[in-house]
């Protein structure tokens, strides 16, 4: 009975699992946002919409200060890196956001 119990428990958990997006990637009808760190310098974003969005791409720090801004709003896709290298240690959030509200977050650690 144990087993049966336990072995459902861990289906269960493996399923919630596999439906949940990994973190800073977004997937919709009209838009797609990717944000990945490939290595510990740098911060890649890929976002592909239609023409006519305008969308930023944010960087905090811990304490909620915005480091940068950069606008798409004229490209359909857009791929930037952002060299995170010369930051000071700590942890950082990078967001993209649509009409104030964030589409996608990504949290990095320095």
């Amino acid at each position: 009975m144990k087993t049966l119990i336990l072995t459902t428990a861990i289906a269960m958990m493996m399923s919630f699992n596999l439906s949940a997006a990994p973190e800073g990637i977004k997937d919709s009808a009209n838009m797609k946002v990717e944000i990945y760190q490939t290595n510990p310098e740098s911060v890649d974003v890929y976002v592909a919409k239609t023409n006519d969005d305008l969308i930023k791409i944010k960087i905090y720090t811990e304490t909620g200060s915005k480091l940068m801004v950069a606008r798409v709003k004229k490209q359909s896709s857009r791929h930037i890196r952002f060299y995170m290298n010369e930051l000071p240690e700590g942890k950082y959030f990078v967001c993209v956001e649509k009409d104030n509200e964030t589409i996608s977050k990504f949290t990095v650690n320095r």
